[in-house]
């Protein structure tokens, strides 16, 4: 708690509200002036120093160097009192003073990290406090509703004002709701944005590699694939798929750790590496595995020696797009990752509904007969019995996938982040 009330008032709210827990003692500062008289007995020189008491009276204090708890009756210590938890409540004059002579000091840190209740601050001092604790690497978040909270506010990594006055203009986040409560849900929904943003910059960055492995293959038959499968892939498929991966709700709970941040992390960087010698491995297996067939026929020129006119309906171009339409589902149910920051996919009823069209379709395209869409895409009808191959082999893909993203991958990425 950061206030401007007195620091017992400051003591007294934070225990009705439990900031400070029940039985932990609380040590409030002092500010000690005596005066030393100088060796000619004229001159009194002021000297300060900042005592610890505790607030409700009791015999004990902290030290002011180590601020470990002692008794200051020595006939009648009470070990029970010393050896209960305790934290610190700092008044704006001892702050002053503190951090003026005793910034950088083991002692500053401990007793910024001790401290409960900081009263009697003003607002530049507020503003100093949070900069302090960023100093100490920790990512620091500050409510206010007054105008004297507006630099802490700003200073803040997370500013929250719990008011529309003026408070509200300095501050990031605005709450309807006067309380700190808010600021759960703040937490809640950062955290589903992180994890949105990683899963749907994954999700890109693996349908690149899945249509640049197809295309690469193709090309190496001076064939690529149809307007109306790109058309299909992109507009139909990729581009439903990844708005429903952004329409996720956070997670009701608040887990302890945070999810990654960085586009660059081991974790993420371990995920698109897994991900894409998968695909990209399927791909080539099941092109290897058609092209052994007797059946298959590979593209030839229509002309020969003019390689622009390869015809690019085939099979070879059936296969490798039927297969990579199923990829770019599967991959997206992989991305959608659910708990601890995200609600369970089967929640997400937009994307059950995309994914669950997408596959049905696809089904239709592959098993189905339905000449009028392998018209459309300019497909060739390919052996019944290798169709299920084709799909067998799909859904392989996804269970690897499925199973490296959530088990393997961390697990690869964990010993790297070290």
């Amino acid at each position: 708690m950061c206030t401007g009330d007195n620091p017992l008032t400051a003591v007294s709210v934070a225990q009705e509200c439990s900031l400070i827990a029940p039985g932990t003692t609380v040590f409030v500062s002092h500010l000690k002036r005596p005066a030393l008289c100088s060796s000619d007995g004229n001159m009194f020189v002021p000297l300060t120093s900042v005592e610890w008491k505790e607030s409700t009276g009791q015999s004990i204090e902290l030290d002011p160097v180590t601020l470990i708890p002692k008794s200051t009756d020595p006939h009648n210590a009470c070990k029970t009192e010393l050896n209960r938890p305790y934290c610190l409540a700092i008044t704006g004059a001892a702050f002053a003073y503190l951090e003026r002579h005793a910034q950088g000091t083991p002692a500053w840190k401990h007793m910024l990290m001790r401290a409960a209740v900081f009263a009697r601050m003003s607002p530049e001092q507020k503003a100093a406090l949070v900069d302090h604790l960023q100093q100490l690497g920790y990512i620091s978040g500050f409510c206010g509703d007054g105008a004297n909270d507006c630099a802490a506010l700003k200073t803040a990594d997370i500013g929250v004002s719990l008011s529309e006055a003026e408070a509200s203009v300095a501050a990031p986040f605005t709450s309807r709701v006067s309380d700190i409560s808010c600021v759960v849900q703040l937490v809640r929904e950062g955290r589903c944005s992180i994890a949105t943003s990683i899963a749907c910059f994954k999700y890109l960055g693996i349908y690149s590699i899945i249509q640049f492995t197809t295309c690469c293959i193709l090309y190496s038959y001076d064939v690529n694939l149809t307007n109306g499968q790109f058309l299909f892939v992109d507009l139909f498929a990729v581009l439903p798929i990844t708005v429903c991966l952004d329409r996720f709700e956070p997670f009701s709970r608040l887990v302890p750790r945070r999810p990654t941040a960085s586009l660059a992390s081991k974790r993420v960087i371990a995920s698109l590496i897994g991900h894409t010698v998968l695909t990209a491995g399927f791909q080539l297996a099941v092109f290897a595995m058609s092209a052994s067939q007797s059946w298959y026929h590979a593209p030839e020129p229509a002309t020969p020696g003019d390689p622009d006119s390869t015809p690019e309906k085939g099979d070879l171009n059936t296969i490798l797009f039927v297969f990579s339409a199923f990829q770019y589902v599967f991959m997206g149910v992989v991305f959608a990752i659910g708990p601890p920051y995200r609600q369970r996919a089967i929640r997400n009823y937009a994307f059950v509904l995309v994914t669950a069209s997408l596959l049905a379709f696809e089904l239709g395209v592959l098993l189905g007969p339905l000449p009028g869409l392998r018209s459309l895409f300019g497909l060739v009808k390919v052996q019944v019995g290798w169709r299920f191959v084709v799909f067998g082999m799909a859904v392989a893909n996804f269970v690897m996938c499925y199973f490296g993203e959530r088990v393997v991958f961390p697990l690869v990425a964990a010993p790297a982040a070290k």
